[in-house]
């Protein structure tokens, strides 16, 4: 079982709640308040649900939690949309809007040979590829657990299909979500 929705911090729907909790110009809230109604809008359960309550916790680097359900959740946001995945498994998903980039501040993310990969290329396609692999890479590390306190370098991405992950030994099957043509979104989940 695999469902996803997004939303947009600016949707009507939102404003409300926005309101209510004196959050109409604080994003980062908008976001976790944004995240937690789609959540509820996938399992089909009120929105109060995951707005008040303890249901959801943390793990050590920040991964959220179902503390009283056996699905598996996700959540990542970009400028302004917010993506959330719900699962039967461990799952790892991010999203990033696309946009310019350049190799030179993320280099310390990529292998030699991701690295080689994308100076073959040429631009927009190069800057695409550079945020494909880097969602992959947060995806990963978001299964995981560790978000970015890990190294995104020690992540080996089968190229150029970018299929699969690797980190440690262990192998990771990368999905591309269609979220919105403005944006790239990645899944990971481990193989078994």
């Amino acid at each position: 079982m695999l469902k996803f929705k997004s939303g947009r911090l600016t949707d009507l729907q939102y404003q409300p709640y926005y309101q209510e909790l004196g959050i109409e110009d604080q994003p980062k809230q908008q976001q976790t308040l944004v995240g937690k109604i789609l959540l509820a809008k996938l399992l089909e359960l009120p929105e109060k649900t995951f707005l008040s309550g303890n249901s959801i916790a943390e793990g050590e680097h920040g991964k959220p939690y179902f503390t009283n359900r056996n699905e598996h959740f996700n959540i990542s946001h970009s400028d302004n949309l917010v993506t959330v995945a719900v699962s039967d498994q461990p799952i790892g998903i991010d999203i990033e809007k696309i946009k310019p980039k350049q190799l030179g501040k993320l280099s310390h993310a990529f292998n030699v040979g991701e690295i080689a990969y994308l100076n073959k290329l040429h631009d927009p396609r190069k800057s695409e590829q550079i945020l494909r692999l880097w969602t992959i890479k947060e995806a990963v590390l978001k299964e995981l657990g560790l978000g970015l306190t890990s190294k995104p370098k020690n992540i080996e991405i089968s190229l150029p299909r970018m299929d699969y992950a690797t980190r440690d030994g262990e192998k990771f099957k990368i999905d591309f979500l269609g979220i919105d043509h403005e944006y790239i979104g990645t899944m990971a989940t481990k193989v078994k």
